[in-house]
């Protein structure tokens, strides 16, 4: 950006507004900065190689995917899910367990899942109903589970902040 130095006849001294920013100073500052980072880049690197010991500690395993059912009412009647495949209520308890081993591999059902004092996250089944859903649809769906032995079984509410 150029400033304007030649007046517009108002006299001496007259000079026009300029509502332009000065960005001068910016520019000097950025290309200051630019050269001490390149020059202070090189210096970071560390060129001495150092033979790190060996872990002990197993890596972390990454969570298992959560199941879902879901529960929908309509004027056609209650449509029962899980995952994205719909199923048949009498098949419920069986096609969460499949869909539950596909999701949660090395987790053993009988060890882990079947104590209820001891809440496994992997063992959690998660179920989400429509509004329109009545009650006691919701109450057969935790019906079906609990026969075939789940145990820990979570409502998924929407998030409306």
């Amino acid at each position: 950006m150029a400033g304007k130095l030649a007046g517009s006849g108002k006299g001496r001294g007259g000079l026009d507004v300029n509502a332009d920013p000065n960005v001068i100073p910016f520019i000097d500052i950025m290309l200051v900065l630019l050269i001490i980072f390149m020059i202070a880049a090189p210096i970071s690197s560390v060129d001495i190689k150092v033979e790190m010991p060996k872990s002990q500690i197993d890596p972390s395993h990454r969570p298992p995917r959560p199941t879902w059912i879901s529960v929908k009412e309509d004027n056609a009647g209650v449509q029962y899910f899980v995952m994205n495949d719909e199923v048949q209520v009498a098949d419920l308890g069986q096609k969460t367990y499949e869909a539950w081993e596909r999701n949660s591999p090395g987790v053993d059902f009988r060890n882990d899942c079947q104590i209820p004092e001891h809440p496994n996250a992997a063992c959690r089944i998660y179920i989400r109903a429509d509004a329109n859903t009545q009650y006691r649809n919701v109450v057969r769906v935790m019906n079906r589970l609990q026969d075939r032995g789940f145990m820990h079984i979570a409502f998924v509410a929407e998030d409306r902040r």
